[in-house]
């Protein structure tokens, strides 16, 4: 059906308005009801305004200018919250808004009462060591963050530094979680609590004869730990039996094992000559020719774990300067010493002079003779005097680099070597278990350790025909 279009002329539009009965009661009431409901909208939209209704789980909790303004203003939450550990926070509230016109002049809802009101998450992963939960982090890119951190704590790869494997020890397991704000570790954080390792504190009452560096021994500890942790102790202060002290004992949470091949450049220590040269003085030396240290390149395949490298093989060597042995020239010998021997009451009772364990004993390695026994240690570590005696000579001695001689009497002395530093100096009388040097590398050593010497009428014997 088509429209029909009606099109009234002005003149009869004027025509028909006045033949309307505008005169009539009905005609005026209806006129100004018309008038009466324009004014009363007119009124309504000049007090109101649009606004919407912010309902949580709900509970209607305030009002916003409108739907988009309440959408703004919650994201703004949600980056606030999740802001300190780098990202957005979650919630699970169910939020809805109902639109209205309400009364100017309304206050509306604010970022802080919007807060109070919600409960938020931050999607997450839980790091577990040995099936042990250790850190809750922000997301899988900071759990590796931290892994790998930890690792180059220990070893960092390099053009002289080749890795070819890296892992855990532990089993190392990493799964999405949802956590509170506040619950999340930064890596900052987590990454200090594994260098601090699990530390387990013990009692330990202090027996007949201890000292700090024995007590160090019977708990498999260095000196320096012990006394760390009893604030204020110093190898100078005297315990006594009976007494109270504290033992910390720290195990890594997290081992990594590395496995590379690395080359260094190394020192070749130079040789000793001695000559005998009757127009000396007995007792008197001189050096007639300066030594030189020389110089090797070393590849070598190793095993670490952490900051202990647990195997290490030498796959290539090569000289790249030859070391100059130093000759000295010393008086002979006058004085006549008694024999002495195990048992005789001429050898002194003598204590270990360090806790590491054994890494080379006295006897023939390969071609070369090993006149004494090396303890393992760390650079640093204490070691003390195997009996009571005078210094004679402390100082460097070419292979044995730093080096320490002491005399018991009796045609008996024992021999430090490679220490780190000397703590006494010639001619001093030192007692049995005093503190006389720090564990090193020096001279000619391949790692930290102390070399062990007992000397018998000049002649090296087996210290451990005297020492346990």
């Amino acid at each position: 059906m088509r429209p029909v279009k009606i099109k009234l002329e002005p003149k009869i539009w004027i025509e028909s308005l006045n033949k309307l009965p505008w005169k009539s009661p009905k005609m005026i009431g209806g006129a100004l009801a018309v008038l009466l409901a324009l004014g009363g909208g007119g009124y309504y939209l000049n007090t109101t305004a649009p606004a919407a209704y912010v309902v949580i789980n709900g509970e209607t909790v305030g009002i916003v200018e409108s739907v988009i303004n309440g959408e703004k203003l919650l994201e703004q939450v949600l980056e606030e919250e999740g802001a300190p550990v780098g990202e957005v926070a979650k919630t699970h509230d169910q939020i809805e808004y109902t639109t209205a016109r309400i009364d100017n002049g309304f206050t509306p809802l604010t970022k802080e009462e919007l807060k109070g009101k919600l409960s938020f998450f931050i999607e997450a992963v839980e790091l577990k060591i040995a099936d042990h939960p250790m850190f809750t982090l922000a997301s899988q890119a900071e759990a590796d963050k931290l892994l790998k951190a930890y690792e180059e704590m220990y070893v960092k790869e390099d053009e002289n530094n080749k890795l070819t494997a890296v892992t855990f020890e532990e089993e190392v397991e990493i799964q999405d979680v949802e956590a509170l704000p506040e619950a999340i570790t930064t890596v900052a954080e987590a990454l200090e609590v594994l260098k601090q390792g699990n530390v387990q504190k013990e009692e330990y009452v202090v027996e007949e004869n201890d000292s700090w560096w024995l007590i160090a021994r019977k708990n498999d500890l260095k000196t320096v730990e012990v006394l760390a942790a009893n604030p204020g102790a110093t190898l100078d202060t005297i315990i006594k039996p009976g007494e109270k002290i504290a033992i910390e004992k720290v195990s890594p949470y997290l081992t990594v094992v590395f496995e590379g091949t690395k080359t260094a450049t190394e020192t070749i220590p130079f040789d000793v000559e001695t000559k005998v040269d009757n127009k000396l003085a007995s007792g008197t030396s001189k050096v007639t020719k300066a030594g030189a240290d020389g110089e090797k390149v070393v590849t070598y395949s190793y095993v670490q774990k952490n900051d202990k490298i647990v195997t290490k093989t030498i796959v290539d060597e090569k000289v790249t300067k030859e070391a100059v042995s130093q000759v000295v020239t010393k008086g002979p010998q006058r004085v006549q010493v008694a024999s002495a021997s195990r048992g005789s009451g001429l050898v002194p009772a003598l204590v270990r002079p360090y806790g590491g364990y054994v890494s080379s004993y006295y006897g023939y390695r390969g071609s070369e003779f090993h006149t004494g026994i090396d303890y393992a240690g760390s650079s640093g570590d204490p070691f003390v005097a195997a009996a009571a005696g005078t210094v004679v000579a402390a100082g460097r001695q070419g292979n044995y680099g730093n080096c320490i001689l002491v005399d018991h009497g009796n045609g008996i002395q024992t021999r430090y070597a490679h220490a780190s530093k000397i703590l006494v100096k010639v001619g001093q009388s030192v007692s049995q278990g005093e503190t006389i040097g720090l564990v090193g590398s020096t001279g000619r050593s391949t790692g930290s350790h102390l070399h062990f010497e007992i000397i018998v009428n000049g002649d090296t014997v087996n210290p451990a025909n005297y020492v346990r």
